[in-house]
């Protein structure tokens, strides 16, 4: 493997790399020395020049450019990646384009956290039960991922809990404060690979009826077990309860753009129903590291799950409680062949959930006559294999293949006769094909064929109205793509040209009483050109201080290919809630004795809000400013004092904007303006290395 060095203030492929000693132990411009780097996406752990993904990548360095209330802005610095709240504790997470089937949480895009499958059984992902502190580092392969990490046709996020080289002593406690009634506390307590971590935040929120609290404790560890093997476990419980104020429409935007939605003659409104989300969702997983020979190596990964889960609606109130269990296994040689090394990776992931539903009548928060009664148990199996060699070492070339078969079994108890019903998605097999050529040390060429399949989820296939929806096909669709990567001490860049065709797209409706459901809406063809450059203006850390000017982009074309809605054609129209335009500018100043400062200029461009394309929303422009101290008080004692501030210029600025809504209701208002400040103490002893 080539060694691969880069300043550690880059986003994407550009990024900050946490040097294994916190910042308090040492001078701020001595922490940004140049670190080696690893990409672990498709198992390679490589480099990220050699690297035959397309990967963005997110560090604790990453996050310090960004107030400490949400990993979105930090996210939606990737091209191609799209982080939304739309109201606090409401997240949407999109890669490429994946937004259209990503309404309300997260659907499309495969995590996994501390090796761990974290999206269920069922292609839910409980991204908002995570408090901000849990995660240190996110590493986001764009397109599909399916040749070895099963379902999904958006892309693959691999979260930890805390960065590998880091095994520092430590008690630490922060706490921020910010407009609209944003705080939150955050403690840890790390000894040795041992780490405990409790964060509580709340929200007023800026809109009406719009309030979030969070309390969430997670442990892990990491542990040699003697010469060969290694057990990492992993455990958390969150409690979260929010508000969902629900979208409203352009008048009543224009007039108070904090409304929650309104109560009609016929339909009560989000206030009048006490709409909301109550989660208490626990996790406890493991993942198990033999070192078998020099040669061989093997992993298992378990993890079970628990959701107890309430939903006042305006139509109805929802009850769920949901088991989940699976796990991964894979086997991984290493070899030598003369001059050609290769890595073979084969294994499977299992995944199962039973989830009971039932609805009730909701009379202002509260269940009252019963609707229905459900029970749905999902299981999928993947079994994948992937060999990956590099040649001539500076060729790499990997293929890789999935099997994949996913299967739904629905019974419903109540509103009789009795129903049962099984919908089975089988024999799905999808190949990834890519290569990688380094070329003058510090240039590369990648190109890709991936395939992805990505079936219904629970909540599209068991809409929140209660009913089982079988018909609804898995999506499938194939992406090609080509790049050029450039690394260097003074300009590190990135573009890449890809094109997704995807088939039996799933898209969202909703009725008059805001219920939601999905259709299939034919092909659609996805066009996109991305692209990463960071410039080190001053990069000596002798000087007084680091400067550093970095942009990130997207452009994309993405249309509905085939797709008949009722009597209206609507092929060649734009796939709604993607902007054609979008770009991140940053500079990031360091300077000595602990100062930093950072500056972040958003814009994105103007994208439809209906599958017609008759409705349009306006573009904006988004600044965002954080400065901060860290000073070491002698050899254990820390601290960290940061203050940030957003401002936003445009005509309706919505952090997610609810797609094809009925009655005309897409807004959702966002604060324009925001102030953060925190405070961070630590008391830190000898490190453990590992």
């Amino acid at each position: 493997m080539h060694k691969f060095y880069i300043p550690s203030l880059l986003l994407s492929i550009s990024i900050f790399v946490n040097p294994g000693k916190t910042a308090a132990q040492s001078d701020t411009l001595k922490a940004r020395e140049l670190e080696e780097l690893t990409v672990n996406a498709f198992e390679s752990k490589t480099n990220p020049l050699t690297t035959t993904a397309t990967v963005g990548l997110i560090t604790s360095r990453s996050l310090e450019r960004f107030p400490t209330n949400t990993w979105a802005n930090a996210v939606n610095t990737i091209p191609g990646v799209k982080m939304e709240e739309r109201s606090p504790g409401s997240y949407r997470f999109s890669v490429r384009g994946s937004l259209i089937r990503s309404p309300f949480g997260v659907r499309n895009v495969k995590f996994y956290w501390n090796g761990i499958p974290f999206t269920d059984a069922s292609g839910n992902t409980p991204l908002n039960s995570l408090d901000y502190g849990a995660i240190q580092n996110m590493e986001v392969i764009k397109g599909p991922g399916s040749s070895i990490y099963g379902a999904g046709t958006g892309g693959v996020v691999l979260l930890q809990s805390q960065p590998d080289n880091d095994f520092t002593n430590r008690i630490e406690q922060s706490v921020s404060f910010g407009k609209y009634g944003f705080q939150s506390r955050n403690s840890t307590i790390q000894v040795g690979d041992i780490s405990v971590q409790y964060g509580h935040s709340e929200q007023d929120g800026y809109r009406n009826h719009s309030s979030m609290v969070r309390d969430a404790i997670r442990f892990s560890s990491s542990s040699k077990l003697g010469e060969r093997s290694t057990l990492s476990i992993l455990g958390m419980f969150s409690d979260l309860k929010y508000e969902t104020p629900g979208g409203i429409n352009l008048t009543q935007y224009q007039n108070n753009p904090k409304l929650a939605r309104q109560s009609t003659p016929t339909v009560p409104g989000s206030e009048a129903q006490q709409a909301a989300i109550y989660t208490k969702l626990a996790l406890i997983g493991g993942n198990y590291t033999l070192q078998l020979s020099d040669s061989w190596t093997q992993s298992n990964a378990l993890y079970l799950t628990f959701t107890d889960f309430a939903n006042p609606f305006i139509s109805n109130y929802e009850k769920r409680d949901e088991n989940g269990i699976g796990g991964r296994n894979i086997w991984q040689n290493r070899s030598q062949i003369g001059n050609v090394k290769t890595s073979w990776t084969t294994g499977f992931e299992w995944q199962y959930g039973k989830s009971a539903q039932r609805n009730y009548d909701n009379i202002g928060g509260m269940p009252d006559k019963q609707q229905t009664v459900e029970d749905i148990r999902t299981t999928s199996l993947s079994v994948f294999s992937q060999l990956e060699a590099v040649v001539f070492t500076d060729l790499t070339l990997s293929a890789g293949a999935s099997y994949n078969t996913f299967k739904y079994k629905y019974e419903r108890f109540f509103a009789l006769p009795y129903s049962k019903e099984e919908r089975k998605f089988d024999g799905i097999f999808v190949p990834r094909f890519a290569a990688n050529k380094v070329i003058a040390k510090n240039w590369a060429v990648v190109a890709s064929y991936s395939g992805g399949y990505s079936p219904p989820t629970l909540q599209e296939v068991r809409p929140s109205a209660g009913g089982f929806r079988r018909d609804l096909e898995a999506e499938k669709g194939m992406n090609t793509e080509f790049g050029i990567r450039k690394t260097g001490k003074v300009i590190t860049g990135e573009i890449s040209l890809y094109h997704f065709g995807l088939r039996e797209t799933i898209v969202r409706r909703t009725n008059e009483a805001g219920a939601e459901f999905f259709i299939n809406a034919g092909k659609t063809r996805q066009n996109g050109l991305e692209w990463t450059i960071a410039y080190d203006v001053l990069s000596d850390p002798k000087l007084p201080v680091m400067l550093k000017l970095w942009n990130t982009g997207t452009a994309t074309k993405y249309t509905f290919e085939d797709f008949q809605q009722a009597d209206v054609d609507l092929t060649g129209k734009r796939i709604p809630g993607i902007p054609k335009f979008s770009q991140t500018s940053g500079l990031d100043a360091l300077f000595k004795y602990g100062f930093a400062a950072f500056v972040t200029y958003q814009h994105g461009s103007s994208f439809y809000l209906n599958d017609a394309n008759t409705v349009e929303n306006t573009p904006y422009n988004q600044w965002i400013a954080r400065v901060s101290w860290k000073k070491s008080w002698g050899q254990h004692f820390y601290s960290e004092l940061s203050a940030s501030a957003e401002k936003v210029n445009a005509g309706i600025y919505s952090q997610g904007y609810d797609l094809n809504a009925f009655g005309s209701r897409y807004y959702n208002g966002a604060p324009k303006d925001n102030l953060w400040a925190g405070v961070k103490i630590g008391w830190e002893w000898q490190k453990n290395s590992k």
